[in-house]
């Protein structure tokens, strides 16, 4: 992993992030694909170090397409002015492979293959974990045949880039 562009990753959170608003993380993806864990797993070591308040998807409890619109009216109900940080894997070039990229819009996600985009969060973080194929087919089984010990590691860096923002 580039250490440059983890300094520019947690550079980026510290210039975007609000600190001083209630923060909620959207950890989206699933344990049932490797390359989609990112999510899941940053998620969970999030919820260990700081609790269950404010972290919505996590190994346990998977954040997807198919329940995240639920969690979004969820937190609009809970919070006045929710502040969310979505987290999500990407596919992308070779060279890409292993870089964070921090969005001040949030992320486009898409709810499934053949339909819109929405919008989730005040921030987006993607972290590329693949090469993208502009093949749906492809792009899964991709997703499908990453190495575990590859996706701990990025959602490690993803969760020690959020732990050097809470702590400052």
């Amino acid at each position: 992993m580039n250490d440059n562009n983890f300094k520019e990753y947690v550079d980026c959170l510290n210039k975007y992030v609000e600190k001083d608003k209630n923060i909620i993380f959207f950890c989206i993806g699933t344990d049932r694909v490797i390359g989609d864990c990112v999510g899941p797993i940053t998620g969970s070591l999030l919820k260990n170090k700081y609790g269950n308040k404010n972290i919505y998807g996590d190994l346990e409890e998977n954040l997807t397409y198919e329940n995240i619109e639920d969690k979004l009216n969820e937190v609009n109900l809970k919070y006045s002015n929710p502040y969310i940080i979505a987290i999500d894997a990407a596919l992308s070039s070779n060279e890409d492979i292993g870089k964070f990229y921090v969005d001040n819009k949030g992320i486009n996600y898409r709810k499934s293959l053949n339909s819109k985009n929405l919008k989730i969060g005040d921030i987006g973080i993607k972290v590329v974990v693949g090469k993208d194929y502009n093949d749906s087919e492809l792009n899964f089984k991709v997703l499908q045949n990453i190495s575990l010990s590859k996706i701990v590691k990025i959602s490690k860096k993803t969760f020690d880039g959020i732990n050097i923002l809470l702590n400052k």
